[in-house]
């Protein structure tokens, strides 16, 4: 058994950053893409390299610069937006002047050069990649003309090398199209997020050079620190960050406003909650319906067969999601082995979500050692949610539920279950922890806290925690708690306080296991059955027959 009872600690990240004086450019987290990059400047005209990439200009003006270091004379045309006119050139005849004109396209831009293609463009019109490929290739095409001309024209001289950017679902488009592009194409891809492992450092002085070169201003430790905190809830991950330059420019713009007097940005804390304040309207409303009893939502006392579980909203064009709690509820009667998920039977429940409680139920058959199907029926609900549901992170709170609705033993409304689980009882990662553990605690702070509330969530979440400052502080002042969990055994040991399987060691009232207790409800429903009346025997011979 694993249970850990997380401290303040525990759900922060802060580094000193002594070293912040060292110029660290976006390409340079970039090592095979920039390997990528200097063989393709190498190598002769008519070569090819299909680039997987955002499409933002800063992320074009990286790579530009990045492609002109050795040679700024060197020509490099971008297209994001083009058709076969503006991209191959054409002919037009004047009849007034009796004249042939010729306008010149990327092509001839550039000549004995680099052109950068947006592949999703190059998709409008198919056609296009074939004589481009052509003009590639074999350093010629065929031109054409917006109008009949009175004589022939001959091939047109191309020396180019070319740059595919794109997506990568487009990139998949067009070599689902092309089955040989790469027989002549080289692939990379450029990196929206880093790993921190040994690069927390290099991050931060990333920042800091992009800050200087940007705002004109220096963050000091603190404020980095902070940055950090709120890039690991973006990404949901202490290991893995965003380094995009758009996103970066972005925040730094926001916070050289945001802090316009200030000549060293020493917090950004305050800037990024407002980011998040901004989209926070329905958040509290749902707040507000919870608090006035519109929802319904327990944080106190004991009940059987009901828990809060936890969710993450999103709507769309909101650019931040917000936890929720919500209430599921299960009634269980004895059946055919059939678990009713009411939310699947009327639409509301998604195809993961139904697995998720298949899954819960194969686990706990597994765990109670039955020879035959479950003998007991259940019918689950996410209590008042009008909205599609999908997921299985409610898993580990479906499987608790049902085990409450057994064996008849209450669960504490005071603590809030997320979770995935495996059949053999393993609690997976989920997302939105943040949000998650945030929605549970707004509410319990709005009706006061007791220190007996907190939430469950699994050990393997522990890496996307960065909770808000009021979150940690109450953690620390031991008025709020955060479990972190590897198996159901785990959350059974704090939800029930007893264990699931028989322990002797145990204090004599704590001896009788959950696994006991539900083999004794199956058995005093089945001699109910076996014992009744006569006529009620009767009745369920000819139900069966």
């Amino acid at each position: 058994m694993t249970i850990f009872l997380l401290n303040s600690p525990a759900l922060t990240v802060e580094y000193p950053f002594s070293d912040l004086d060292k110029k660290v450019n976006f390409l340079d987290f970039q090592p095979k893409a920039k390997q990528a990059l200097d063989q393709f400047m190498q190598a002769k005209f008519g070569s090819l390299l299909v680039l997987k990439s955002e499409l933002f200009p800063e992320f074009i003006n990286e790579l530009t610069d990045y492609l002109k270091k050795d040679n700024s004379s060197i020509s490099i045309v971008t297209k994001m937006d083009f058709n076969k006119n503006n991209l191959f050139g054409y002919y037009m005849f004047l009849e007034r002047e009796q004249k042939t004109e010729y306008v010149t396209g990327a092509i001839q831009e550039a000549n004995n050069g680099v052109l950068i293609v947006n592949i999703n463009s190059l998709l409008l019109d198919i056609t296009q990649w074939d004589k481009l490929k052509q003009a590639l290739l074999f350093g010629e095409y065929e031109p054409h003309s917006i109008n009949d001309l009175p004589h022939f024209l001959a091939k047109e001289k191309s020396s180019f090398k070319l740059v595919l950017i794109g997506e990568r679902e487009d990139i998949s488009t067009l070599s689902a199209y092309d089955d040989s592009l790469y027989q002549v194409a080289q692939y990379t891809e450029i990196k929206s997020y880093l790993s921190l492992n040994n690069n927390v450092e290099e991050w931060a002085n990333y920042i800091q050079t992009y800050a200087e070169n940007i705002i004109n201003k220096r963050l000091t430790p603190a404020a980095l620190n902070q940055f950090l905190q709120a890039y690991i809830r973006e990404s949901e991950s202490r290991d893995l960050i965003s380094i995009s330059p758009t996103l970066l420019r972005k925040h730094l713009l926001g916070i050289q406003n945001f802090y316009a007097d200030t000549v060293e940005i020493n917090e950004v804390k305050s800037y990024f909650d407002y980011l998040e304040q901004q989209s926070s309207i329905l958040n509290e409303y749902t707040v507000e319906d919870i608090l006035s009893n519109q929802l319904y939502i327990e944080t106190e006392g004991e009940e059987i067969g009901q828990i809060n579980g936890l969710s993450v909203i999103d709507f769309e064009g909101v650019p931040h999601s917000f936890g929720e709690p919500l209430r599921i509820s299960c009634n269980v009667q004895y059946g055919d082995g059939e678990i009713h998920d009411i939310e699947r039977k009327v639409e509301l429940g998604g195809n993961i979500h139904s697995k998720g409680i298949i899954i819960a139920q194969s686990c706990l058959a597994n765990l109670l050692e039955l020879p035959t199907q479950l003998p007991f029926s259940a019918s689950i609900a996410f209590e008042q949610s009008y909205g599609e549901i999908d997921g299985d992170s409610s898993s580990l709170a479906i499987f608790n539920v049902l085990v409450s609705a057994l064996s008849k033993v209450a669960l504490p409304q005071s603590i809030a279950v997320t979770g995935a689980i495996d059949q053999f009882g393993n609690v997976l990662s989920v997302g939105g922890v943040n949000q998650k553990i945030e929605g549970f605690f707004n509410i319990c702070m709005a009706r006061g806290l007791t220190g007996k509330q907190g939430v469950i969530i699994p050990a393997a979440c522990l890496s996307h925690l960065s909770l808000k400052a009021e979150v940690v502080e109450a953690v620390a002042q031991d008025k709020f708690k955060i479990w972190a969990v590897e198996s159901v055994f785990d959350a059974i040991a704090i939800l029930f306080s007893r264990n699931f399987y028989d322990d002797e060691k145990l204090p004599e009232a704590q001896q009788t296991s959950l696994f006991s207790l539900i083999h004794q409800q199956l058995e005093e429903r089945d001699n109910e059955d076996t014992s009744g009346s006569f006529f009620r025997k009767i009745c369920k011979k000819l139900r069966f027959d």
